[in-house]
């Protein structure tokens, strides 16, 4: 049980380590499930996949560049 527990927690540190990273793909996401629910946004699910990859990427290259910097 305790190596569940580890394994829990590490996989959140990874996510929610850094906030930028985890804001960056909660507010990704919920983008991403208005433009498919949304009537009014239905121009725009041709590009959900591409917004869903670009937004993950930007919030991990803008981590990825605090961390260079420190």
């Amino acid at each position: 049980m305790n190596i569940i527990l580890r394994i829990l927690k590490e996989v959140f540190n990874f996510f929610c380590g850094d906030w930028r990273v985890f804001w960056g793909v909660t507010i990704t996401t919920v983008l991403v499930e208005l433009i498919e629910r949304l009537a009014i946004l239905a121009y725009a699910k041709s590009f959900a996949g591409i917004i869903f990859i670009a937004g993950i990427s930007l919030s991990l290259v803008v981590a990825l560049k605090r961390e260079i910097a420190d």
